[in-house]
């Protein structure tokens, strides 16, 4: 499969595909990829593809550990970026206090959905207490080494004014320079040459701010975003889980110990 080195990336990749006798169809369906998603890296449209992506293609295309490195070093540098964050771990995920039961389904889906490059935005719907939070954590630590700049939670439980969801997701991410005074265009702007997945956690006390999340998305294409919510945010890139309440015991009181122990609430 090996060949004279292609200009781009997205120019050897077809170079590869094709090398390889597969269709866009093929090669998609063998990485799990969406047939725009190879669309788009084969035209140059996607410069920055997630490291999973790199990952899923070069198995899909058998590719040697050689091919592979020649393969990224052909992504284009990125610009440098306005905002550092400070250092440490890329991961500000809260520890859970219990184990997640009963979710096992809704993790799948919910992992299998933000592993789909078109699925930039996945809402976490369901009444209070029902886990949504935990489900949310749980999906972020399986996938968090797919993102080159990390994993980061955001609780919105404090704020009660919509026109603060800015600053409280640049507080979050510990970025330290002085920042623009407009902390929508900071925000903007910090997050434009980032690729992390933002994790906003009760999202419903300010679904006002639905906008932002919008924006963001437009404006910063390597970001992926889970909220969670009591409520949907009706936007259009919105892809949204239902989280239901667990399960009950059919037989209630007189229910067995063995019959207790099959059900997930």
């Amino acid at each position: 499969m090996a060949g004279p080195p292609a200009e781009t990336f997205g120019a050897r990749l077809r170079q590869l595909r094709e090398a390889a006798g597969l269709t866009q169809e093929e090669l998609a369906e063998r990485a799990e990829l969406s047939l725009n998603a190879i669309g788009a890296l084969e035209r140059g449209d996607r410069r920055h593809p997630y490291p999973r992506t790199i990952r899923v293609l070069a198995a899909a295309l058998e590719l040697t550990e050689e091919e592979r490195t020649a393969l990224v070093a052909l992504l284009p540098k990125r610009a440098g970026r306005t905002f550092q964050r400070d250092s440490g771990d890329p991961v500000s995920l809260p520890t859970p206090a219990t184990p997640l039961l009963g979710r096992e389904r809704e993790a799948d889906e919910a992992t299998a959905l933000l592993r789909n490059a078109d699925v930039r935005l996945l809402t976490l719907t369901g009444p209070g207490g029902v886990g949504k939070t935990r489900l949310a954590i749980r999906v972020a630590m399986d996938i968090r080494d797919e993102f080159a700049d990390g994993v980061w939670f955001v609780s919105l439980a404090p704020v009660i004014d919509p026109e603060l969801v800015p600053s409280a997701i640049v507080q979050a991410l510990a970025w330290h320079e002085n920042v623009d005074p407009q902390p929508r265009d900071a925000l903007l702007r910090g997050l434009h040459e980032m690729e992390l997945l933002l994790v906003l956690d009760n999202f419903e006390h300010v679904v006002q701010a639905a906008p932002i999340v919008v924006d963001v998305l437009h404006s910063c294409p390597r970001i992926q975003i889970i909220v969670t919510s009591r409520l949907p945010l009706r936007v259009s890139v919105e892809q949204e889980v239902p989280v239901a309440p667990l399960a009950l015991p059919a037989n209630g009181v007189d229910a067995s110990l063995e019959d207790l122990a099959q059900v997930p609430a």
